[in-house]
């Protein structure tokens, strides 16, 4: 199973790399939402980390998602 990050931040993301799991760089709420919707749709994928400010870009999206799926599992982290 794999996990991927989402942030705006290249330090959030290279702490992630470091530790073998990949994600992307993204600022807007566009970008965030496709994505999103992107890696829930991988199937061997079990995990997806936010930093907090992607995750407020797009809160209501992901908790609708939570609710109704229970992976990949979404956490978000400061």
């Amino acid at each position: 199973m794999k996990a991927k990050v989402i942030t705006n931040d290249l330090s959030f993301l290279l702490g992630f790399r470091l530790g073998g799991i990949d994600g992307l760089i993204l600022e807007n709420e566009e970008e965030i939402s496709y994505n999103f919707k992107d890696f829930t749709k991988e199937k061997d994928l079990a995990l997806i980390i936010f930093s907090k400010y992607c995750y407020e870009k797009i809160k209501d999206e992901v908790e609708n998602y939570r609710v109704e799926n229970a992976t990949p599992l979404v956490v978000v982290l400061d």
